[in-house]
């Protein structure tokens, strides 16, 4: 009897291993006990190209410079590099060797590494490509990448003096002519002269300008600027009319002026004013000063005085 209970014993402790072993292999255990759904398979270790935008601008050091556009070219032809003039070279991926200075008077500019480079008399698009080459040919650098920009031009300039509203000194762009130095300047003052002398860089003659000529379209010959030119506007003659007029005053006198024409630069009659009655102090060559009788048509000479009566009724 006792035999026969341990042998029953062994059989439901077999049976009752069984049973747990069959539950562990159709669930796996987890640590609250709750079943989970089988993990799928690994993805490969193989690691994937990064995505990339088609429109993401790589960032790399050395990446070229973009070329100069049509743009900057037509804007810096006939430009050239002198004396006094401030530049700023940029070297694309080397910021240490960024440098701005003067031009010096023999046409050299200090750099880093190369000392004086000279760009004298240079294109800022020439100066740019003989310091590169001289870069590449000192060794320093295979392939330098320059940007000169041109700061301050004040080697290129032309003076306007006289009677301008703003003389002074003007930097040249390209092709300045008399035109464009006079509309820096201010214009020419209500008593400029309307002929300027344009004064050349070294023994070249003077020259006469007629601006009303130029004005009209009919000028002669080129009156484009080069540095170092000088414009002077002198005073035009002055005549000076006085009596019943809207504004006396001192005038310049225009070509062909007449007394009508000078009453009218005057602003007119007054209500008591005669548009027949005038009379004229004149000089004669010797210095005696007499008196004229005028019509409205008669000429204004330089330094007459002008005087308008008052008319009857």
């Amino acid at each position: 009897m006792g035999a026969l209970l341990t042998k029953i014993r062994i059989v439901g402790a077999v049976a009752a291993l069984a049973m747990l072993l069959g539950g562990c292999a159709s669930a796996p255990a987890t640590v609250d006990g709750t079943d989970r759904a089988p993990v799928p398979a690994a993805a490969s270790s193989t690691p994937s190209e990064p995505a990339t935008s088609p429109d993401a601008v790589p960032t790399n050091a050395n990446t070229p410079l973009p070329a100069a556009s049509d743009t900057d070219a037509e804007a810096a032809q006939g430009v050239v590099l002198g004396p006094g003039d401030i530049v700023e070279m940029r070297m694309f991926g080397q910021p240490d060797m960024n440098t701005q200075g003067f031009i010096a008077d023999n046409g050299e500019l200090s750099l880093p590494l190369l000392g004086a480079v000279d760009i004298g008399d240079l294109t800022p698009n020439a100066a740019q490509t003989r310091i590169e080459s001289a870069y590449r040919e000192q060794g320093y650098f295979r392939d330098p990448q320059i940007s000169l920009t041109l700061v301050e031009h004040r080697s290129q300039q032309v003076a306007v003096l006289g009677a301008v509203n703003q003389p002074g000194r003007f930097s040249l762009s390209s092709r300045t002519t008399v035109l464009d130095a006079l509309a820096e300047a201010g214009g020419i003052t209500a008593r400029g002269a309307r002929s300027v002398v344009l004064i050349h860089r070294g023994d070249a003659p003077r020259q006469r300008v007629d601006i009303d000529a130029l004005v009209a379209g009919s000028g002669a010959g080129d009156n484009v600027l080069k540095a170092g030119d000088t414009i002077y506007v002198p005073e035009a003659p002055l005549f000076y009319i006085y009596g019943q007029v809207q504004r006396p005053d001192a005038y310049a006198i225009q070509p062909g002026m007449t007394v009508m024409q000078a009453i009218s630069t005057g602003g007119g009659l007054t209500d008591r004013g005669s548009n027949s009655r005038f009379t004229i102090h004149r000089k004669s060559p010797d210095g005696a000063v007499h008196e004229v009788d005028a019509l409205p048509t008669t000429p204004v000479q330089p330094d007459d005085v002008i005087f308008v009566k008052e008319r009857f009724f």
